[in-house]
């Protein structure tokens, strides 16, 4: 049982970390109207810490934004599966020994 729980964390990782990756990608398509020469900074800022700049994307609106959203949604949902089931592996493993 503790192997499982472990491997459901392995792979709720996983999916947080391509749900991040697609993030970032679907947000730099969202911002890439938004920058100016003196602004390119906070735009790739933005762009990196895409979960903090998710006001800014939603401004800019359209099909880029609701992929944000769902990655968002995916990222959290990944890392709270991801938590609870390591939560649940170190329980057992600690009981197993």
């Amino acid at each position: 049982m503790a192997s499982v729980a472990a491997l459901i964390t392995w792979i709720a990782l996983a999916g947080a970390l391509v749900s991040f990756v697609l993030g970032v990608a679907w947000s730099a398509q969202a911002t890439r109207g938004q920058a100016t020469p003196r602004q390119g900074a906070p735009r790739w800022l933005a762009v990196v810490a895409w979960p903090f700049a998710i006001g800014r994307i939603r401004a800019e609106g359209g099909q880029s934004a609701t992929q944000v959203n769902k990655a968002l949604v995916a990222f959290l949902a990944c890392m709270l599966i991801g938590v609870a089931a390591f939560s649940a592996s170190t329980n057992l493993h600690r009981f197993a020994k």
